[in-house]
């Protein structure tokens, strides 16, 4: 790695821009990538409406980036929706009625609409014809394409994807996985956060102690 003077800018790994959702390729719990082909073929046994199900911070939104992004290359009708609460309901519909006809909607957060709100778009995409693929906690009336689970192995896939081309050297790297990892209760969004955070500090303490950081 490139050596570090003091007052030195370094580039964190773990910034926003390397671990943001689409930036990574989806990986199962074993860390091993996932075969975006291999889900577009189990979508369609399920009519081509789904759901990727698991807790915070599972990979849910990178998983339907990456669905999306498959399904845009093989000459799909594809919209991107972000849930924020019950209001979103009007997004949803004009994407719905967009997608008429059998293009797909790709809907982040399913579970902030609420229930009612909810089967009311996937009623309006039954009619129009429509598709959905959703990320939800939980199962629920949609099947499930796929369900997401953490562990260290794929917080170390992850981790092994980001660039680390410059900064300080990282010490102990398999623990501050573990750690970060179990420390994060498995949510692996707040584990990159702390990561992020670590490395700062190391970063900040090699500068200031003028070391190389090789």
């Amino acid at each position: 790695m490139t050596a570090i003077t003091m007052g030195e800018p370094v580039r964190n790994p773990f910034c926003t821009r390397s671990v943001s959702p689409g930036r990574i390729p989806p990986f199962d719990d074993s860390g091993r990538a996932l075969d975006a082909l291999a889900l577009l073929a189990a979508l369609e046994e399920r009519g081509g409406s789904a759901a990727l199900v698991g807790p915070h911070g599972s990979g849910k939104t990178t998983l339907l980036w990456h669905v999306a992004a498959a399904l845009e290359a093989r000459g799909r009708r594809v919209e991107r929706v972000r849930l924020s609460d019950k209001h979103s309901v009007v997004a949803a519909i004009r994407a719905v009625i967009r997608q008429t006809g059998g293009g797909i909607v790709c809907a982040d957060s399913w579970e902030r609409l609420g229930r009612p709100w909810a089967d009311l778009v996937r009623w309006c995409a039954g009619i129009l014809g429509a598709r959905l693929v959703v990320t939800a906690h939980h199962p629920g009336p949609l099947p499930t394409l796929w369900t997401c689970r953490t562990s260290p192995a794929l917080l170390a896939a992850i981790v092994t994807q980001l660039p680390h081309d410059a900064g300080p050297a990282w010490p102990e790297r398999e623990r501050q996985i573990e750690d970060a990892f179990r420390q994060s209760a498995g949510d692996i969004r707040e584990a990159l956060f702390m990561l992020y955070d670590r490395f700062e500090e190391r970063a900040r303490a090699v500068r200031m102690s003028g070391l190389p950081g090789a």
